[in-house]
């Protein structure tokens, strides 16, 4: 490649013995791959071609080196005047001549970078025309110099070895390799919303409505972005394939990387003009009302899907689903154990020994729970069905469990305890009612056959006595303590 040394002379500087004086004097000089070079220094009077001039200049003036491929269209082959379909075929034609896959003469690697340069500016209207404008300066690109990359369209590289029907890979048009535009629908992104549910609303199920904030497809531009009888033109950065390319030179080989267009987003197509009510966004977000039905059964952490209530998709695509994630506000004194409730309660010792009907708080309100008599600390009392029931399955439902636990006073009255002394009393004289008959002495001189006659009627009278006395007492007791 050409190398361009532009140099000025700025005005107060001294002057050469061997050129005439003059506000400025312009240095070009041309290097080639022989490292010779011409000078031709122009003033207003004289042109030279000296050795010494050119290591005087090198000295004194400052220069500023630029890289500058030749002429676009000559590295090409094509006149200026050629058409895009002209121009794509004499890349072609090159590239399969100059690749460095097939050809590894000297040289090849940088003949190659010059001809994708040439042809990345040539076969893009833009910039085609600012360099015919403005020449190379009027382009931005990066290839051709020393990153070694490739940024022209790949695909036209791969048609240029393998043709432009593949044949049988997925994802292809079948009339060109990899011009296929991307095609799928997207679908919405998925919505979560939290919400809270009272402990009976979670056991019987209930109805809610809230107000949720979603994503809509614009009902003027159908989900497109583009304004009513507009037209959407090929994108300019990938041709309308949704996908570029880039392509370095690696010690390894030839690295490519494909990626999804930038401009265009993959869709291979850009709006031109604007819808005004969305911007171009295809999409609006809207306050919307939503009502769900909570079944019968749901605990915290229970998730409902609400279909298609999610956030629209775009360019018109489906919308996402709803997601409500349920949390149950627990209450105190009731505990839920799966399908089962549990509670505690307390009993006095005296509804413990003799039984008793208690009221009881549940789900559905205040029950009634029968006590067994010598009901111990702990056990546990079972109301049926009054649990909860079983998710998607309402006919099973859970019991209500009750654990019992006796309260023992520390403080009682002098009544009280007299009764339960009296009551203690009575338990002594029953235990010791067994042995009597061993030590009674005053009948030991009476014949046997005399105390087997009168000890069953003895016994029977002395145990009604007592279960009449303990009755009493008992009675007392409970009437004491209300």
């Amino acid at each position: 490649m050409a190398l361009i040394s532009l140099s000025l002379l700025p005005s107060l500087l001294p002057h050469s013995s061997s050129s005439s004086s003059c506000a400025g004097v312009l240095h070009f000089r041309s290097y080639n791959n022989n490292n010779n070079f011409v000078s031709i220094n122009s003033s207003s009077s004289s042109f030279t071609s000296s050795t010494s001039n050119r290591n005087r200049s090198r000295r004194r003036f400052q220069t500023l080196v630029v890289a500058a491929s030749g002429d676009y269209y000559a590295t090409l082959g094509v006149p200026k005047s050629a058409t895009v379909k002209e121009i794509k075929s004499a890349y072609r034609k090159l590239a399969r001549q100059y690749h460095p896959d097939v050809n590894k003469e000297p040289g090849a690697t940088d003949k190659f970078k010059e001809i994708s340069a040439a042809y990345e500016v040539l076969s893009d209207d833009k910039k085609r025309a600012l360099y015919d404008q403005y020449g190379e300066a009027g382009v931005k690109s990066t290839v051709g110099g020393a990153s070694s990359a490739y940024t022209t369209n790949p695909f036209d590289l791969f048609e240029t070895f393998f043709g432009s029907n593949m044949g049988g890979f997925a994802g292809m048009d079948p009339t060109g390799f990899g011009t296929q535009r991307r095609s799928t629908v997207t679908k919405g992104e998925d919505i979560r919303y939290d919400f809270s549910l009272d402990f009976s609303e979670a056991i019987f199920g209930t109805e809610k409505e809230f107000e949720l904030s979603h994503l809509e497809t614009c009902e003027v531009c159908t989900g497109t972005g583009a304004k009513i009888g507009s037209k959407k033109r090929i994108c300019s950065t990938c041709g309308g394939r949704g996908q570029v390319m880039r392509t370095e030179q690696t010690p390894f080989g030839l690295f490519s990387q494909v990626s999804v267009c930038p401009n265009c987003g993959g869709n291979g197509e850009v709006i031109s003009e604007y819808c005004r009510k969305c911007s171009g966004e295809g999409r609006l977000r809207v306050k919307k009302n939503i009502k769900v039905k909570v079944p019968p059964g749901v605990s915290s952490g229970s998730i409902l899907r609400v279909a298609r209530e999610g956030d629209a998709g775009p360019s018109g695509g489906p919308p996402g689903d709803l997601y409500v994630y349920l949390n149950v506000e627990e209450i105190p004194g009731i505990q839920r154990d799966d399908i089962n409730l549990r509670s505690t309660i307390s009993i006095s010792y005296l509804d413990a020994i003799i039984g008793a009907i208690v009221k009881v708080k549940t789900v559905e309100g205040t029950s009634e729970l029968q006590i067994p008599p010598g009901t111990q600390p702990g056990d546990v009392l079972v109301l049926a069905r009054k649990g909860v029931p079983k998710l998607n399955r309402p006919s099973i439902r859970g019991d209500h469990l009750f654990t019992v636990k006796v309260t023992i006073p520390k403080r009682i009255s002098t009544k009280e305890r007299e009764l339960l002394e009296e009551l203690a009393s009575l338990g002594t004289t029953n235990r010791r009612s067994v042995s009597r008959p061993k030590t009674n002495s005053s009948r030991s001189s009476e014949g046997p056959a005399a105390q087997k006659a009168e000890s069953p009627t003895e016994t029977v009278s002395e145990e009604i006595e007592q279960k009449e006395d303990q009755n009493d007492i008992w009675k007392a007791l409970k009437d004491l303590a209300g």
